[in-house]
């Protein structure tokens, strides 16, 4: 398979986008035949994916995490390369990208001091985070957080639930957001970040999900009771921890949205099955109905590759930041995950009753594609919100015509 390089990548870029290739055809590609036809069991490929990409320098934190404490400096570009070839190569590392959304707050606004304690073992896979938003009454409305935490001396003390927090009854670190000020809602003003040990006393796992796709990651319901943090721990300051919370997910989304490299996977596992396939004496690849559905194929893929590369390239240029990323962070996250499902589907048809077959693995993807469609904020909600931020933004008036304009100064000043 050969991945094109975008134009305006940096030979740092490109030589990087080389490895990962390497990489991935040596190490991960065999994992997934162990899934697909050995019958290994899904967590135990995941686990082991992870572990390999940590022994072979390819953590994803490490690649974003700055030089000094251990990373690659690759920055987002480099991020997003990963994530396309690990997607091609039919594998999960889903423990290294929670640790990456788990982490982020850090990466993004941590201390020195709390990049030396924290990221180093993160990075270096000694360590696991996960990043607790969601509780029993707060989904899509993280505004709405429930978890209190109540400040006692140096310390604070949190009281409350999260739920369908992946990894969390394996992860090391917690990185949760509190409600430390309930009348400063109004103002956003009224969550704070903190980034917690997870044997931290009064912390429990009440209940592990069972999850349908090919994500057996230990979902998890964690209840909170008295649990006392160090107010180093906190992520900034009292009160921004909206900021932190808004800013990270985006990372989070960019990377949900590098769904490219399974994409690829099933645009090829479509054109090698459409060539071979034999019905009414001839390949089923000439027939118009099988072209016109990877012409969807095709089209989706590459416009959801252009979007995904060409934020990180904002990202990575200081062109956008964090804190004004988060429409065009929610347009590639909903798009290329729509688009991501409705490619799996294609696919399928293309490949018939052979399609539904686990071997071809593209069931897993259909599965995990409607799961990235919910997590990470749902696209229905993001589209809700790209919405109104269209609406809000300024009317150019060049392009409208004069009866959707309306009158203008100069207009009325020749009347």
């Amino acid at each position: 398979m050969i991945i094109d390089h975008m134009p305006w990548w940096t030979d740092k870029n490109k030589k990087f986008a080389d490895r990962c290739d390497k990489f991935c055809d040596e190490y991960l590609v065999p994992l997934a035949v162990d899934l697909l036809e050995n019958g290994k069991d899904p967590m135990e490929i995941q686990w082991t994916a992870s572990k390999v990409c940590i022994e072979q320098g390819f953590h994803p934190l490490m690649v974003l995490a700055e030089k000094e404490i251990g990373g690659l400096d690759e920055g987002y570009c480099g991020y997003t390369i990963l994530n396309e070839h690990v997607g091609r190569a039919g594998v999960n590392i889903n423990p290294l990208l929670t640790s990456v959304f788990g982490a982020g707050p850090v990466h993004l606004f941590g201390t020195e001091a709390q990049k030396e304690k924290f990221m180093k073992p993160l990075i270096s896979g000694e360590k696991w985070a996960s990043i607790t938003v969601t509780e029993p009454d707060v989904g899509n409305d993280a505004s709405g957080i429930q978890l209190s935490a109540e400040k006692d001396g140096d310390e604070w003390v949190l009281n409350g639930w999260k739920r369908y927090i992946t990894l969390g009854c394996l992860s090391d670190y917690h990185m949760l957001y509190a409600n430390t000020d309930p009348e400063a809602k109004r103002i956003y003003r009224h969550l704070t970040a903190f980034f917690l040990d997870a044997k931290t006393p009064g912390i429990t796992f009440e209940k592990i999900n069972e999850l349908i796709g090919d994500v057996e990651m230990a979902n998890s319901v964690i209840r909170y009771r008295d649990v006392r943090v160090p107010e180093e721990n906190m992520i900034l300051d009292d009160g921004d921890g909206w900021t932190v919370m808004t800013s990270a997910l985006n990372i989070e989304r960019l990377g949900i949205a590098g769904v490219v490299g399974s994409g690829m996977n099933l645009l090829e596992t479509a054109r090698a099955y459409g060539r071979r396939r034999v019905q009414f004496g001839m390949p089923i690849s000439r027939y118009n109905g099988v072209q016109l559905r990877m012409a969807d194929i095709s089209m989706k893929l590459a416009l959801t590759r252009v979007f995904v590369y060409y934020l990180a390239h904002l990202l990575d240029t200081g062109e956008a930041d964090m804190f004004t990323f988060a429409a065009k962070s929610s347009v590639a996250k909903v798009f290329g995950t729509q688009s991501l499902a409705e490619v799996a589907q294609d696919a399928l048809f293309i490949c018939g009753g052979d399609g539904y077959m686990q071997e071809t693995g593209i069931g897993g993807i259909l599965k995990n594609g409607l799961l990235m469609q919910i997590a990470g904020g749902s696209n229905d909600i993001l589209k809700l919100f790209i919405g109104r931020n269209e609406f809000k933004q300024e009317v150019d008036n060049r392009m409208l015509t004069p009866a959707v304009r309306g009158p203008t100064k100069e207009d009325a000043e020749k009347l």
